[in-house]
């Protein structure tokens, strides 16, 4: 049965199933013009589109937009550039990514395991020799601390989603998230002048 370009069953259940569903019929629909309704008649102001037709002309990128502002991207209502990057993100980063990981870590875990404590040959002398200064010292642990935070909270960004969400709860991620993106800009911004 034909739904005249409308949404169908099927196309519901495929975005229901993160499936990619059809919509190049879809898209041509966006009503006509040239059966314009007259200006004092009902709906004579939309110019013979409805609210469905519309919104899908500009979700698809054709209709006639009119705006004083001059510049390439002014006409453009919704932008979806971002969404092949999110699917990329949301599949093979996560799959793939995670997986890259969870293999260095055991790896880390393997060598320590084969390889053991590295010892002094003839054990500690008893003396001790400083080998960096205070400040020195201060400023490793300010930039390894920094490339630490900036990890997890880069983890919890891309991955939280995913794994944290159904572990702690929509709330509670809600908090580490705003509290890892704030956390961010103050490394990022200290970075950014030198600190």
């Amino acid at each position: 049965m034909s739904t005249g370009g409308g949404q169908t069953l099927e196309d519901i259940m495929a975005r229901q199933e993160r499936l990619k569903a059809d919509g190049e019929s879809r898209s041509k629909e966006t009503g006509n013009p040239a059966n314009a309704a007259p200006i004092n008649e009902p709906l004579g102001t939309r110019g013979g589109r409805s609210d469905a037709d519309a919104w899908r002309g500009i979700r698809y990128d054709n209709i006639d937009i009119e705006t004083q502002v001059r510049n390439p991207a002014a006409d453009v209502l919704i932008q979806d550039g971002g969404m092949r990057w999110y699917q990329l993100r949301e599949g093979p980063v996560i799959t793939y990514g995670g997986g890259a990981i969870l293999g260095f870590i055991a790896l880390l875990v393997v060598f320590y395991l084969i390889r053991g404590r590295i010892k002094i040959e003839g054990g500690p002398a008893g003396t001790t020799i400083e080998r960096f200064k205070a400040v020195e010292r201060f400023g490793h642990w300010l930039l390894a601390g920094s490339f630490i935070a900036l990890g997890l909270t880069g983890l919890i960004t891309l991955m939280g989603r995913s794994f944290l969400i159904p572990v702690m709860g929509a709330d509670a991620f809600a908090t580490l998230a705003a509290g890892s993106k704030w956390s961010t800009i103050t490394l990022h911004g200290r970075s950014c002048w030198g600190w």
